[in-house]
Formats: structure tokens, C-alpha cells, sequence
């Protein structure tokens, strides 16, 4: 009887008889901020390329007056490359710093050492911001980089048809700097939702690849 009772009641004072073992804690995800040398090195490609290409480059090349009473100054630029078509390389090379410092930056997850380039510089701030869905997609990547793409061909077309038809008139305003403001930003939401298709896997883009040619097919057919 008595060793039926001491395997029924528990002995308080007894040390336990068989091992304790802890529930292991789930692992949560680290979350990687972005580099901070990418993030750096965006900002500067970023900010050189939009003010000297949208300001002193198009100044030149429209002859937009920036001066006082809407006079037409020369960019501290023009010394140097005095011809149009040494501008328009100028141009196209400083356009190209911006679209590859926006794609740099909004590329990237945030990073605390760079606050101060997101909160202090509207511009950064606004492309990290703009860019935030195409960089966190993830089940749904493949569509949000297609909608980038189609809005940032819209704005690339519509941007360098307005930059051509506007060149060689005197359009002494803020027309030009808007339609190269409007050029850039397209090429950088293309080239940002290229960059997110290079990192979609192969069988969702053959995916979309399929739906494309079945509508290019349909419409020949209908045509």
C-alpha cells in the first residue's frame, strides 16, 4: 500500500527524478540593414547627377534664364564644353549618375548610420520611399516590377518627346528642367524594375514571358 501511495503523491522535497529540458525558442530573422557604402556612394552619384544635369546642363542647352530678372547666365560648365553635342554627352553622362544612385538607394534596406541622408535630403528620402514596394516585394515581385516598368516607359517616352520637340525654341521657363526631371526618373524605374526581374526566379519570369507572347500572338491573329 505504502508504494502505491509514494507513486501517486508527489514527494515536495524530493529532487526530481527525471531531467528538465527546456523548449528551444524559436530563432527570429535578422533583418540585414543595407549598405551603407551603397547607400553613401547612391547619395553622391545622386545628388550630382540631378542638379547638374536638371540645372546647368539644361540651362545651357535651352538657354533658360536662372539669373537675375530672367537673364541667361552661362553654367560654370560652359567653359569647357561649349558645343551642344559635348553638352548632350554631358548631359547624358550626369543623367546617368542620377539613375544609377536612385537605383543604388532604393535598392537598399535602411540603414540607421544613413538617416541623415533619407531625412535631411527630400530627394533620397523620396526615391527610398518610392521605391520601398518594388523592394519588398516578394510573392508578388513580378507584377509590382511590371507595373514599374510600364510607368516608368510612360514617363521615359512622354519626358524625351517633350525634351525633343522643346529644343531650339526659346522656352525661357521651368518646362525643360520638368520633362528632364520626368526623362530620368522613368529610365530609373525601368532600370529598377529590371534590376528586381534579374532576381526573380526563371520560372516566374518564363511565366510572364508566356502571357506576353500569347497576347502579342493573339493580337497578330486578330489583327
Amino acid at each position: 500500500m505504502s508504494i502505491v501511495l509514494a507513486d501517486i503523491v508527489e514527494n515536495p522535497y524530493a529532487s526530481p527524478s527525471v531531467e528538465s529540458r527546456s523548449t528551444p525558442i524559436a530563432a527570429t530573422p535578422i533583418t540585414k540593414p543595407g549598405s551603407l557604402a551603397i547607400i553613401l556612394a547612391g547619395f553622391v552619384l545622386l545628388l550630382a547627377g540631378y542638379f547638374t544635369s536638371n540645372l546647368f546642363l539644361i540651362a545651357d542647352l535651352y538657354h533658360i534664364g536662372f539669373g537675375p530678372n530672367g537673364k541667361v547666365i552661362a553654367s560654370p560648365l560652359a567653359a569647357a564644353f561649349n558645343t551642344p553635342a559635348q553638352q548632350w554627352m554631358l548631359y547624358v553622362a550626369f543623367a546617368a549618375a542620377f539613375i544609377a544612385g536612385a537605383v543604388m538607394i532604393g535598392s537598399q534596406r535602411f540603414n540607421p548610420m544613413a538617416v541623415v541622408c533619407f531625412v535631411m535630403c527630400p530627394l533620397a528620402g523620396g526615391v527610398y520611399l518610392i521605391a520601398s514596394p518594388l523592394r519588398i516585394a516578394q510573392k508578388y515581385a513580378e507584377q509590382v516590377a511590371a507595373l514599374y516598368l510600364l510607368v516608368g516607359s510612360c514617363l521615359f517616352c512622354t519626358g524625351a518627346t517633350r525634351m525633343f520637340l522643346l529644343y531650339g525654341q526659346n522656352t525661357n521657363g521651368f518646362a525643360p528642367v520638368a520633362v528632364s526631371m520626368m526623362t530620368e526618373a522613368g529610365l530609373a524605374l525601368v532600370v529598377g524594375s529590371v534590376v528586381k526581374f534579374w532576381h526573380v526566379p526563371a520560372t516566374a519570369i518564363e511565366s510572364i514571358s508566356d502571357i506576353v507572347v500569347a497576347e502579342l500572338n493573339d493580337g497578330a491573329a486578330r489583327a
